[in-house]
C-alpha cells in the first residue's frame, strides 16, 4: 500500500546532511555511494548542463551527465550532499578541467571557442544548490492555488513554517488536486518539495495520481476512513506537518484531524485550509460555524487549550486538550500546534472570589 523503498535511502541521508562530516561519510558508505549519487541526480532533475560530472568518494570516481564531454566538474560526494541538503554554501573540493581545444589555432580563436564554459559550470553548480525562493514565488512557479486569486495563504505558511524550512521534515498534504484526472495536480507537493530542502513530501488523494518528484510520494486513499488514516500515520509518520486541503466537507475534516493529529510530531503543525466551507450548508457547514463543523471543532480547541482554568491539568482531559499547545487563525486557514499542554491554572481562591 505504501511504497517506502526510496525513503529508506532518502530519510537517513537527509537526517545526516547537517551532521559532522565523519557521520555523513559513514551514512553514505552504509547507503552506498551509488544510491546517494542517484539521489543527487534526481534532485538535478531536468537541468542538464553540457558538462561531465565526476563524483569522488573513498578513492572511487564515477562520471555522470554527458560522460564523453571534455569539460569536467569534479566534486566530493559528501560536499555535494552538504550543499544540496545541508548548510554548506561553498565547494571546498571543486575542481574543473576544461577542453584543450585546438592548440595550433590563433589565440583569439582559441579563447573564443571557450566562451560559455563558465556558464555551463555555473548552471551545474546552481542546480546542486538548494534555492531560497519565498513561498509565494514558488506557488506561482509551480501553479499552486495557495497564493493568487481566491487564496492568499503563503505568507501565513511562511510565518509558521520558517523554523522548519531547513529541517528533515515529513509533510503530508491531503488533496493533490486535478480531480479524477491522474495526470493533473501535484502543484503544491512540488512547491513543498522545493521549499523544504530536506523534506519528504507525501500527498494523499482519493483518486490515483502520477505526480512524481525525487522526494514526493503519492498515496491513494479516503480521508474519511479513520482506520486507513491511522495506518498511514503509523507507516509513514510521525509527520512534522499535516495539511488538509482535501474535500473540505466538514465531516471529512473532523475525521481526518482526529485520526492524524496523534501522528503529528511534538512541535509540529496541523493545518486546515478553506474554512469557509464551515459556514456553507451545502458542505455540511452552518452560517455560525456551529458544533459539528470544522471551525466549530477548532473553536472547541480554544476552550481545551485553557482547560486548566476549570480543572486540574494533571487529571487527564481529552487527547486534544493535553496535546494542543497553540492555535492560530487567519482568513479561511488555521494552524494547530502540537505540544504538551500541562501548564497550571489560576489559583482556586481567584476562581471563587466574589
Amino acid at each position: 500500500m505504501f511504497d517506502t523503498a526510496r525513503w529508506s535511502v532518502l530519510a537517513p541521508l537527509l537526517q545526516a546532511a547537517t551532521a559532522g562530516r565523519d557521520l555523513l561519510d559513514d551514512t553514505i558508505r552504509r547507503l552506498t555511494p551509488e544510491a546517494v549519487t542517484q539521489v543527487v541526480l534526481a534532485e538535478i532533475g531536468d537541468v542538464k548542463p553540457d558538462v561531465r560530472l565526476e563524483l569522488h568518494f573513498d578513492g572511487e570516481t564515477t562520471s555522470h551527465l554527458n560522460t564523453a564531454n571534455e569539460l569536467v566538474v569534479a566534486l566530493h560526494l559528501t560536499d555535494v550532499v552538504r550543499v544540496l541538503f545541508g548548510t554548506e554554501e561553498r565547494w571546498p573540493s571543486l575542481a574543473v578541467r576544461t577542453p584543450a581545444g585546438d592548440l595550433d589555432a590563433d589565440p583569439r580563436t582559441w579563447f573564443a571557442a571557450r566562451n560559455g564554459i563558465g556558464q555551463e559550470v555555473d548552471a551545474l553548480l546552481s542546480a546542486l544548490k538548494a534555492p531560497q525562493q519565498d513561498l509565494g514565488s514558488l506557488a506561482v512557479a509551480f501553479g499552486s492555488d495557495k497564493w493568487g486569486d481566491l487564496h492568499w495563504y503563503t505568507q501565513h505558511y511562511e510565518r509558521h513554517f520558517a523554523r522548519l524550512r531547513t529541517e528533515p521534515v515529513r509533510v503530508l498534504e491531503i488533496g493533490i488536486g486535478g480531480y479524477a484526472d491522474p495526470d493533473r495536480g501535484g502543484a503544491s507537493l512540488k512547491m513543498w518539495q522545493r521549499y523544504f530542502r530536506r523534506g519528504l513530501v507525501h500527498g494523499l488523494d482519493i483518486s490515483p495520481k502520477t505526480v512524481s518528484g525525487p522526494r514526493i510520494m503519492t498515496i491513494q486513499g479516503d480521508q474519511s476512513d479513520a482506520g486507513f488514516l491511522d495506518e498511514l500515520g503509523r507507516r509513514l509518520g510521525p509527520f512534522d506537518v499535516v495539511i488538509d486541503d482535501g474535500s473540505h466537507l466538514n465531516e471529512h475534516v473532523r475525521i481526518s484531524f482526529h485520526a492524524l493529529f496523534p501522528h503529528v510530531r511534538p512541535g509540529g503543525l496541523y493545518v486546515v485550509e478553506d474554512l469557509q466551507t464551515a459556514y456553507w450548508p451545502r458542505w455540511g457547514g452552518h452560517p455560525e460555524a456551529a458544533e459539528g463543523t470544522s471551525t466549530g471543532m477548532l473553536k472547541s480547541f480554544v476552550d481545551g487549550l485553557n482547560h486548566a482554568e476549570v480543572r486540574d491539568p494533571r487529571g487527564g482531559g481529552s487527547y486534544t486538550e493535553r496535546n494542543i499547545s497553540g492555535i492560530s487563525f487567519h482568513h479561511n486557514i488555521a494552524f494547530v500546534e502540537k505540544g504538551l499542554n500541562a501548564e497550571e491554572g489560576g489559583p482556586e481562591f481567584l476562581r471563587t472570589l466574589n
